[in-house]
C-alpha cells in the first residue's frame, strides 16, 4: 500500500469541515428535517484519522459511553474485516471506510435490532442515488451495496450488549469503493463509484451517509424497532417494505452455500418478517435462510445479486 502509485488524483485524508458541510446539506434536505417535524440531532464530532488498522476498533475503543452517531471514517484503512471475518482491502485514498455508533432507546427489543444491517444498507443506497442522481444502487441480501449491479460496498452491524443505564449500541462498518479502476478491484463482479459515473469525494460521501443515517434510525427507534410500521424517512414506506423494494436479489434464482458443503438452489421469492431470505426451491418448497447461516450466496446464472 505504502509504495502505490496510480493516475487517479486522490484525497488521502477526510476534511471534517467538508464532512459537515455535506451532513448539514443532506439532512436539510431529508424528510426528518421536514415533514416529521424533528431538529437536527446534536452531533458528536467526527473521528477522522489519517489512517487506522480498523474503524471498527476505533469506535470500541471510545468506550460504553460514547454517544449516539459516533463516526469514526478514514481513506486509508489496513487491517479492515467485514463479515465471516473475510479482510477488507483498498489503496490508499481509493475508498471510504466507516463505523458509525447506534445506542437505541431502551425499549427497542433486542431482536429488531438484529434488522440493523437491513436499515443501514437501506440508508446507504438512498444516500449513493442521492448522490448520483438517478436509481442507481441496490442491496445483495444480507450485506452487499450494489451499484449497476455490481458490488460497490459492504455493510456489517455488530450487536454490542450493554448494561443499565447505557443499554445496548449497534456498531455499523462500512466500507465504499470510492474511486478503484477496474484494475484495482479483485474481481469482475465489483465496481466503484466512479466506476459508475459517480464523482463523489469521500467527505461528501461520508456526511451525506450520516445524516441519511441519523434519521431514518432515530424514527426506526422510536417505532421500537417495528419493520413494518411507516417511517416517514422512508417514504412512508416500512423497513421491510423498502427493504424488498431494494432488494437486487428477490426474483433471482440463486445458489446457497450453507456450512457444511449444503447448497441451496432456488428462486429467491421474499423476506419475511424476521429478516430471513426465502428460496423456494424446484419442488416449490419455501425454506427460510438467516444471515447467520449462510457462507455465500450467488445468482445461478453468475450474477451477483
Amino acid at each position: 500500500m505504502l509504495g502505490y502509485r496510480s493516475a487517479v488524483t486522490r484525497e488521502l485524508v477526510l476534511d471534517a469541515a467538508a464532512v459537515t458541510a455535506a451532513r448539514d446539506l443532506a439532512w436539510a434536505a431529508s424528510p426528518a428535517a421536514g415533514g416529521s417535524g424533528t431538529g437536527a440531532p446534536a452531533w458528536p464530532e467526527a473521528l477522522l484519522p489519517a489512517w487506522t488498522g480498523s474503524t471498527n476498533e476505533d469506535l470500541a475503543a471510545l468506550g460504553p459511553q460514547a454517544p449516539h452517531l459516533s463516526v469514526v471514517a478514514t481513506l486509508d484503512q489496513r487491517s479492515g474485516r467485514g463479515r465471516l471475518d473475510r479482510e477488507w482491502v483498498a489503496p490508499a485514498g481509493a475508498a471510504l471506510a466507516t463505523s458509525l455508533l447506534l445506542r437505541p432507546p431502551a425499549g427497542v427489543p433486542v431482536d429488531a435490532l438484529g434488522w440493523a444491517t437491513v436499515l443501514v444498507a437501506l440508508v446507504a443506497a438512498e444516500a449513493v442515488d442521492q448522490l448520483a442522481g438517478r436509481q442507481a444502487a441496490g442491496v445483495k441480501w444480507p450485506n452487499d451495496l450494489l451499484v449497476d449491479g455490481k458490488k460497490a460496498a459492504g455493510i456489517l452491524a455488530r450487536l454490542v450488549p450493554g448494561q443499565p443505564p447505557l443499554g445496548n449500541t449497534v456498531v455499523v462498518g462500512i466500507g465504499i469503493n470510492l474511486n478503484q479502476t477496474r484494475q484495482e478491484l479483485p474481481v469482475g463482479t465489483a465496481t466503484s463509484l466512479a466506476m459508475a459515473g459517480i464523482q463523489a469525494a469521500g467527505d461528501q460521501v461520508l456526511g451525506t451517509l450520516w445524516a441519511r443515517l441519523a434519521g431514518v434510525s432515530d424514527e426506526w427507534f422510536a417505532a421500537n424497532g417495528s419493520v413494518t410500521r411507516p417511517l416517514a424517512a422512508l417514504g412512508g414506506r416500512s423497513v421491510l417494505e423498502a427493504a424488498r423494494s431494494t432488494s437486487a436479489t428477490l426474483g433471482n434464482e440463486v445458489r446457497v452455500h450453507l456450512p457444511g458443503g449444503r447448497e441451496l438452489v432456488g428462486i429467491a421469492t421474499d423476506l419475511d418478517s424476521d429478516g430471513c431470505l426465502v428460496v423456494s426451491d424446484a419442488r416449490g418448497e419455501a425454506h427460510h435462510v438467516h444471515a447467520g447461516d449462510v457462507v455465500h450466496l450467488r445468482r445461478s446464472d453468475g450474477g451477483y445479486a
